[in-house]
C-alpha cells in the first residue's frame, strides 16, 4: 500500500473515506496525542511537587489520579480518531467534561489568591477553550455520522451515494443536504 493509508490503516469501513477527512482526523489525533503525553509530564510534577495532605487527604493522589483519568481519554480520543472510528464522539465528549471540572476545582481548590488568579487563566485561556474544542469534534463527527447513515438509508447498502451534481429524490433541488437535515453553513 502506498501514500497516505500506509502510515496509519484505518479500520476497514473507513477506508472508503476522501482523503481530506482522513488527513483531518489524523492531524486531530496528532493533537490530542501529543496533549495526552504533555498531561503526562504535569501530572508527574504535580504528583511530586504537591502537598501530600491539605484539607482533604491524599491531595497528590486525588489530583494525579485525576489527571491520568484525562490522560487516559485524551489518548483514546488520539487513538479512535487515528483509526478514523465514528466512537470517537464519547471519548472526546468525557475529554470536555474532565476539562471542565479539572478548570472548576482548579479554581474552587486554590488556597491563595493569586493561585486562584492562575488557576482562572489557566481555565480561561486552555481548559476551557479545549473542552470546547473536543465538543465541536464529537458534534462534528456525530453530524457527519447521522449524513452518512441518512443517505446510507436513502440509497441502500448496495448503491452509490449520490454526490451534490446528481439529483436524488431524498435531496431537496435547492441543497446538497438530506431531508431534515439542515443544510451545512
Amino acid at each position: 500500500m502506498t501514500g497516505e493509508r500506509a502510515h496509519h490503516p484505518a479500520s476497514p469501513e473507513n477506508r472508503d473515506l476522501p482523503l481530506g477527512l482522513q488527513r483531518r482526523a489524523r492531524r486531530l489525533a496528532w493533537v490530542y496525542l501529543i496533549v495526552a503525553v504533555g498531561l503526562i509530564v504535569w501530572t508527574v510534577f504535580l504528583a511530586l511537587s504537591l502537598p501530600k495532605e491539605n484539607l482533604e487527604h491524599h491531595y497528590r493522589l486525588t489530583w494525579a489520579g485525576f489527571d491520568l483519568i484525562e490522560v487516559l481519554a485524551i489518548y483514546l480520543t488520539a487513538h479512535m480518531a487515528f483509526r478514523l472510528d465514528a466512537r470517537v464522539v464519547f471519548p472526546a465528549t468525557v475529554v470536555a467534561t474532565l476539562l471542565v471540572a479539572d478548570a472548576w476545582f482548579d479554581v474552587t481548590t486554590s488556597a491563595t489568591a493569586q493561585a486562584a488568579i492562575g488557576a482562572l487563566i489557566l481555565a480561561l485561556a486552555v481548559e476551557l477553550p479545549a473542552a470546547a474544542f473536543s465538543l465541536y469534534v464529537a458534534y462534528r463527527v456525530g453530524r457527519r455520522v447521522r449524513e452518512l447513515a441518512h443517505l446510507e438509508h436513502v440509497t441502500g447498502p448496495d448503491q452509490p451515494v449520490p454526490d451534490q451534481a446528481q439529483a436524488h429524490p431524498a435531496l431537496p433541488s435547492d441543497s446538497a443536504s438530506p431531508v431534515g437535515l439542515p443544510p451545512e453553513k
